[in-house]
């Protein structure tokens, strides 16, 4: 088998921008699919998927860790690396449904059946009041979920000092918790909002609110700050969503700056990438949650290696963005009591709907 082209979709979600999806071609007919992080201002990241795959023609798809180490490097730009990202999925999907067995069998087989997920509310909300936030932490829970998320200090300026000026976010805060109860795990989303001094006072503001985790509250690349916040706030800090192949992690590791990892399949170099990482996180006995408020095929890829995965804890769901989402795919989606069942078809298990695809399509250059 040998890769021979590429095809395109895209679709319109909604204000934050739209969902690619990557089509790897062969000459013996299959088609492995990954999806590309796009949002707004993706046309670099198409230009250098194009240029990839091009690069990869005649190459046999099987070879995805040879094909990794010759494209991935560490010192790549965002949109090469985002472009690796979305064709690798694709490689792991064709080799999938060549052998007819899932992904989560090729990378050590099933650990469990079932994916916990959680709301992730933020890129629904429109009304970033502490009603609307709470009005839609309630539909999601009303929907099934037991756990929900949000970034309330969005909007903010950077290095936020104290809670007193984190006053709003805490506010939503507060709303949530109370329309959701004290059964449903809430976790926020700080946005890198943060200076040491304010992360540990927002940190004993929301104490009281039983977090299940506390997302990125200081730029991470500071890993000296990180490591202050983590070894003080006394609640449970999870991110590292924006770093990419294994090698970016390995400061994480060394200085235990995180309790919980969130390594995301369209940043970290691909699916294999993302087990390299997340077993990397099991020797030092942290957590897997991977980050990814994306769409259906993200969302496929991480349920892929985290069945596979003993150390996962939960996974990001974008809740509530569209109400057509589910049927991009065939077969459609399911979400049942804020759970997906890990299944048995081969590759990612998943096409593309066309039918679906093009009543949302918007056209690429």
């Amino acid at each position: 088998m040998k890769i021979t082209g590429l095809e395109l979709d895209a679709v319109h979600v909604n204000h934050r921008g739209d969902w690619i999806f990557v089509h790897i071609l062969t000459d013996d007919g299959l088609r492995g699919v990954g999806e590309m992080r796009a949002a707004k201002g993706y046309e670099d990241r198409l230009r250098d998927v194009r240029t990839l795959v091009d690069h990869l023609k005649g190459r046999n798809p099987f070879e995805i860790d040879q094909i990794v180490s010759e494209y991935g490097d560490p010192d790549a730009n965002r949109n090469q690396v985002a472009a690796l990202s979305a064709v690798e999925p694709a490689l792991w999907d064709l080799k999938g449904k060549a052998l007819g067995v899932p992904v989560h069998e090729l990378m050590g087989g099933r650990c469990r059946d079932e994916i916990r997920l959680y709301a992730n509310i933020n890129r629904a909300t429109t009304d970033r009041s502490p009603e609307g936030f709470a009005k839609n932490a309630a539909a999601a829970v009303a929907d099934g979920f037991d756990a929900v998320k949000l970034a309330p200090f969005d909007g903010m300026p950077r290095g936020v000092d104290s809670a007193q000026e984190a006053g709003k976010g805490i506010a939503c805060m507060r709303s949530v918790r109370e329309a959701i109860g004290p059964d449903t795990d809430l976790l926020i989303d700080c946005h890198s909002h943060f200076s040491v001094k304010g992360a540990l006072e927002v940190a004993d503001a929301l104490r009281e609110f039983n977090l299940f985790w506390y997302e990125q509250p200081t730029p991470e690349a500071n890993i000296e700050n990180a490591v202050a916040v983590k070894q003080q706030c006394r609640l449970t800090v999870a991110g590292g969503e924006q770093r990419a192949f294994r090698q970016g992690w390995i400061d994480v590791f060394e200085n235990k700056s995180m309790d919980v990892i969130m390594p995301d399949v369209t940043v970290v170099g691909g699916l294999g990438e993302l087990k390299k990482v997340s077993e990397m996180a099991d020797a030092w006995g942290i957590p897997t949650a991977p980050h990814g408020p994306f769409g259906p095929i993200a969302i496929a890829c991480h349920v892929e290696a985290m069945a596979a995965h003993p150390g996962f804890l939960i996974l990001e769901f974008a809740w509530g963005e569209t109400d057509w989402r589910h049927t991009l795919i065939s077969p459609q989606e399911e979400v049942v009591n804020g759970r997906i069942q890990v299944n048995d078809r081969p590759g990612l298990g998943f096409e593309l709907n066309p039918e679906a695809i093009d009543a949302h399509r918007v056209a690429l250059d």
